[in-house]
């Protein structure tokens, strides 16, 4: 993404969502053509944690017509509480589903590891399908630069990112604070998370794959390697073959600076680690740190991310003495105060105490959508009743923010270079050729998308 002589991204969007709200599409940009009761056909891939929970939600207004699972006992645990999601046919593979019953489906949601999202994603896309993808939106730099290029090529359908405290009011009330300069000009952002992402365990060898998990649709277009127990249970998580520590909640922690500010591709990225990573998962903790470009008039950007256990969190400037440090969220630090953020963009407050005292109402200047929340965003949006706030136009270069501070984490101590017009990281080869830079060996010839 070329930087010099762009007009703040933030800006466009506020634009775009204003005369959005004024001429709202019709529901018929539905390829399948609107449901009965103007509900949407929603299948739902990768349903067997957080997937059902979202899924679930979506019951609740729109018609959920397939389910898709490559673990069959995982998947029905998950939804042992999920009344709505109880009786609908459940499928292993995302193409056969497509394939048989993909007329009836109007719209998609996606909540697989990370690793497999890019390529059902591109699937749906090409299907003119809708498609709600959790974040980080892919694995690697290459897979979410081709899936937002492919979205953007199908303004019709209506994209979205899982990073659901972006359709807050909350947020938008950090891009009102911003935008009237209530606590000056913004140059750096720290950010906290103590989730654990990592594994010192080796992996266990020789497991058998359990009678109901296809391993073979698991790995999806990623490389080859043998089933481990380890993996099952949401393990994979921990493991850099099929996720990295910054995404799971960086998308949400480093979501409100980089909203709010209109940043674009940052031009380095750096992390020092407290212990090197394992050969299979990511470094115990560390800090990361990008380093944005000015944007016209607005200065450049340092963005810290504390992230991990037995990291010490340094005490954000503007905090009253007497509040509590947290554990996850995030800070904006201005010229004249800061603003705090919860994890998820949540309860935003001004800081200094003496600041927020005395800061009047500040006029709404943020677009705010229609909808509660997050999800219910998307399918208003893809009904034209709303526009989806973190579309992959938005969300595809947060995504990449995320991933290049994984590529930072497993090679630690140097500041990488970034030119984000070529996608290329210039000053150390080992890193550019990262995993997740791009899958190594992808098993495209199984035709995945």
């Amino acid at each position: 993404m070329q930087t010099s002589n762009k007009v703040k991204r933030r800006t466009l969007l506020k634009g775009a969502l204003a005369a959005s709200a004024a001429g709202l599409a019709p529901f018929n940009i539905l390829k399948a053509g609107p449901s009965p009761n103007s509900k949407l056909n929603i299948a739902c891939i990768g349903v067997g944690g957080r997937g059902s929970a979202v899924a679930g939600g979506m019951a609740g207004t729109d018609n959920i017509v397939a389910l898709c699972d490559v673990h069959e006992s995982w998947h029905k645990a998950a939804i042992a509480k999920q009344p709505r999601l109880q009786g609908i046919k459940l499928w292993k593979d995302y193409r056969e589903m497509f394939d048989k019953v993909g007329k009836e489906i109007d719209a998609v949601m996606i909540a697989t590891p990370e690793h497999a999202r890019f390529s059902i994603a591109m699937s749906a896309i090409r299907q003119g399908k809708h498609v709600y993808a959790e974040k980080p939106l892919c694995h690697t730099v290459n897979e979410i630069r081709l899936l937002a290029e492919e979205a953007a090529k199908n303004p019709a359908i209506v994209t979205q990112m899982g990073n659901q405290g972006h359709s807050s009011e909350s947020a938008a009330q950090i891009n009102d604070w911003v935008d009237a300069g209530t606590i000056g000009q913004v140059r750096e952002v720290v950010a906290f998370s103590r989730k654990n992402y990592w594994i010192d365990k080796p992996l266990v060898q020789g497991s058998d794959v359990p009678d109901d998990l296809d391993w073979n649709l698991y790995l999806n277009r990623a490389d080859e390697i043998p089933f481990s127990e380890s993996y099952m249970n949401r393990e994979w998580i921990r493991y850099r073959h099929f996720s990295g520590s910054v995404g799971d909640m960086g998308g949400h922690t480093l979501d409100a600076g980089y909203y709010s500010l209109g940043l674009t591709a940052p031009t380095s990225v750096r992390a020092d680690v407290v212990a090197p990573a394992t050969p299979w998962s990511m470094p115990r903790a560390g800090v990361v740190t990008w380093e944005f470009p000015a944007r016209g008039d607005k200065p450049p950007v340092t963005m810290k991310y504390y992230l991990g256990t037995d990291i010490e969190f340094p005490r954000p400037k503007h905090l009253d003495p007497d509040q509590k440090m947290i554990d996850a969220g995030s800070f904006l630090v201005g010229e004249h105060g800061s603003i705090q953020a919860g994890s998820h963009s949540q309860g935003a407050r001004l800081l200094p105490k003496s600041l927020r005292d005395a800061t009047q109402n500040v006029s709404a200047s943020a677009f705010r959508c229609k909808a509660s929340n997050h999800s219910a965003n998307w399918t208003l949006a893809c009904k034209g009743e709303d526009k989806a706030m973190s579309s992959f136009d938005y969300a595809g270069p947060l995504s990449e923010v995320v991933v290049l501070g994984n590529i930072a984490l497993i090679h630690p101590g140097t500041t990488l270079k970034w030119d984000a017009a070529k996608m290329e990281i210039t000053n150390h080869e080992a890193a550019n050729k990262s995993l997740f830079m791009r899958r190594i060996d992808p098993r495209d010839h199984l035709n995945w998308y």
